[in-house]
């Protein structure tokens, strides 16, 4: 397969397979799965195959600019995609089977998703760009509403809010044109002035939304908690991040030249976006929907690394991108594992699921302690180096901004920290607390995609340098951000081998018994014990109740329970608002709708013989 077949396929093949899996009868869904199966991997055959030439084009608009074609940026974007549809391809195969699911419907949709994402992300043209771009949003929509009770409103939530984004994307690629007169992505960059601010702030607007950013966020939680458990992962988790902070990126660093006032505002939406998103991580009971938040969360990260401009916040936005699709991605799957055995995704129905799903414990351990930023994982080697991209900001005219985002992303990990000490408690450790908790246990589908990314988290932690940033990150990257990581950030070799040791000296005591049998006795409440004494679990949801109800956060929990800091309800009550005197003239009364034709046919005629 050469470059130019390589790429064609990247974007055909998932869709011409995607409308096979649509024609094939209902019977034959091992043959869907296979085929989606096949199709994933060669897509991620393909995107090697890209990523190892990084200069190809492809078609040519009326003899002049490229429409599709490939630099290192793309190139590393349009990898991450492929393997990440090839690991939620193998999940679904081994989840789906006990979900009332059509394969038909569902692996035509991914297929589809899949090969819009790869159009998007290897359009050298702005309207290919802005075709693709649009086009994801009907597979997502249709995934998402595969999903269980409430699927249809947060998808059409979905729908609405990345659809009213795609509108501006058209509004900023117009005026981006008009200003330079190219579609070419990959035109000389654009000094902030006149119309390309609004151009500028336009095409954020729409990366943003993509990637799930505050204000332009409340559509993630909610299809992350309703839709199935791949598509959850694949959609919110991996999918949007890499392809709303590919399109930041490109705005940031080929379309335009930030200037320090743009910068400051982007830094300030990724400081907002980490804190508020985390904060309401924090109360929420629904498992997939407390990770739905996280995934906003984290987004901040990513603008703050890259809003900064400086070498190491870039490497280190673009490297918590690829973190966070990794870990977010497998505590979604972990998540499903859970609800599969227990059949519940509400945190106060779970507990006890370690013993009983000690590889799922393990997997979401590992992913819970890398977007926590716990070192020598990888959540914290990128924040790390998103810190120091913001001190570096900070010296170089981002002026008393900085200590704002520091203080936010170090206090965001921090929060992130607290709100998954409530999860794996909650769910792994602790009494069990459904009576379904004997359902079915993952089978190796769902197994082998856990822990891949687990692994990964821990590999791209402790050779953070040697792997994914020597080897995938520098080389997507323009020549002015090749910097030597040397002498220039945390080094994770030593802190991972001092807690292997750690460990092993841990197991030896262990083993040699010095430690001795746990004590029981009855438990006294109220001064009372045994069959007087009645059982008491104090779980981990009840704890983290308190903190709706701290005087400097109730109010803001309150209204945040009311909907008042989400744009799709607030924009929900402005049209009722607006339409209610328009519905209070439709009566149905005929003499009413008699009358204003008649007003109507006056107007009208006063004008054309004025």
């Amino acid at each position: 397969m050469n470059t130019q077949q390589a790429l064609l396929a990247a974007i055909a093949l998932p869709f011409a397979a995607g409308l096979v899996a649509w024609l094939l009868p209902r019977g034959l869904s091992k043959l869907t799965k296979l085929l989606s199966l096949i199709v994933s991997a060669l897509v991620m055959w393909a995107a090697i195959v890209l990523y190892r030439s990084q200069s190809v084009a492809l078609w040519h608009w009326n003899g002049g600019g490229v429409i599709f074609g490939l630099d290192n940026l793309s190139a590393f974007i349009l990898l991450g995609v492929a393997f990440f549809g090839v690991v939620m391809t193998i999940y679904s195969i081994g989840f789906l089977d006990d979900e009332k699911v059509s394969p038909r419907a569902y692996y035509a949709n991914f297929l589809c998703a899949l090969g819009a994402a790869c159009g998007a992300v290897l359009a050298r043209n702005m309207i290919a760009l802005l075709v693709f771009w649009g086009l994801m949003g009907i597979p997502f929509y249709l995934l998402i509403n595969l999903g269980r009770e409430g699927a249809d409103a947060a998808a059409k939530k979905t729908m609405i809010i990345l659809g009213g984004s795609d509108s501006l994307l058209i509004l900023g690629i117009a005026l981006l044109y008009h200003a330079t007169g190219s579609w070419d992505v990959l035109q000389p960059a654009v000094a902030l002035e006149g119309m390309s601010v609004i151009a500028c702030l336009c095409l954020a607007a729409a990366a943003f939304a993509k990637a799930g950013a505050i204000p332009l966020h409340s559509w993630a939680p909610d299809a992350g908690a309703t839709a199935p458990v791949p598509a959850a992962a694949f959609l919110p988790a991996s999918l949007d991040k890499l392809l709303g902070i590919y399109l930041f990126a490109r705005i940031s660093l080929d379309l335009f030249v930030l200037d320090t006032g743009m910068r400051g505002f982007f830094v300030l939406i990724g400081a907002v976006t980490v804190i508020g998103a985390v904060m309401a991580a924090l109360v929420q009971h629904n498992l997939r929907r407390l990770l739905g938040f996280h995934a906003v969360s984290q987004v901040g990260y990513m603008i703050l690394g890259i809003a900064t401009g400086t070498a190491i916040g870039v490497i280190g936005g673009l490297f918590h991108m690829l973190n966070n699709a990794l870990y977010k991605s497998c505590l979604f799957l972990t998540a499903g594992a859970a609800e599969r055995r227990t059949g519940t995704g509400e945190l106060e129905g779970m507990g006890g699921l370690a013993r009983a799903l000690p590889f799922t414990f393990a997997c979401a351990l590992i992913a819970a302690l890398a977007i926590s930023g716990i070192p020598p994982l990888n959540g914290f080697v990128s924040k790390w180096m998103i810190y120091q991209g913001i001190i570096e900001a900070g010296q170089h005219g981002l002026g008393p901004l900085w200590v704002i985002a520091l203080v936010a992303a170090m206090f965001g990990s921090t929060l992130t920290l607290a709100s998954f000490v409530k999860v794996l408690h909650s769910v792994f450790l602790g009494q069990p607390r459904s009576k379904a908790a004997t359902g079915r246990r993952p089978n190796l589908g769902m197994w082998a995609p856990m822990g891949l990314l687990a692994a990964l988290c821990l590999v791209f932690g402790v050779f953070a340098y040697a792997v994914p940033i020597k080897g995938l990150l520098l080389p997507a990257l323009p020549a002015h951000l090749q910097i030597s990581f040397e002498n220039a950030t945390w080094q994770p070799g030593l802190a991972a081998l001092l807690l292997l040791v750690a460990l092993v000296a841990g197991a030896v005591i262990y083993a040699l018994g010095t430690i001795k049998s746990i004590r029981e006795d009855d438990a006294y409440i109220g001064g009372e014990t045994g069959e007087r004494a009645a059982p008491y679990d104090y779980t981990g949801v009840q704890f983290y109740r308190t903190i709706e109800t701290l005087p400097a956060l109730d109010k803001l929990y309150r209204r945040a329970k009311e909907h008042c800091y989400d744009i799709y309800d607030l924009g929900h009550r402005l049209v009722d608002y607006i339409g209610a005197p328009l519905r209070a003239l439709h009566s149905g009364l005929l003499l009413t709708y008699v009358a204003w034709c008649v007003l109507g046919l006056v107007v009208l005629l006063w004008f054309l013989v004025r």
